[in-house]
């Protein structure tokens, strides 16, 4: 199983980043960054445009 990803975005703006920062660099607000979780894709799965096969 795959660790989860993180990413922190400003409730302000919208900014994102991979790392927390206490100020946003795009709007200049103080502790407007927000943790979210990316959930890790399964292993060893393919996606349907994957397994389609193409016909002429």
């Amino acid at each position: 199983m795959t660790k989860d990803k993180v990413a922190y975005v400003c409730n302000e703006c919208g900014y994102d980043s991979s790392k927390w920062m206490g100020r946003c660099p795009a709007c200049q607000s103080w502790n407007s960054m927000v943790e979210f979780k990316i959930p890790a894709r399964a292993v060893g799965g393919k996606s349907a445009s994957a397994n389609a096969t193409a016909t002429a």
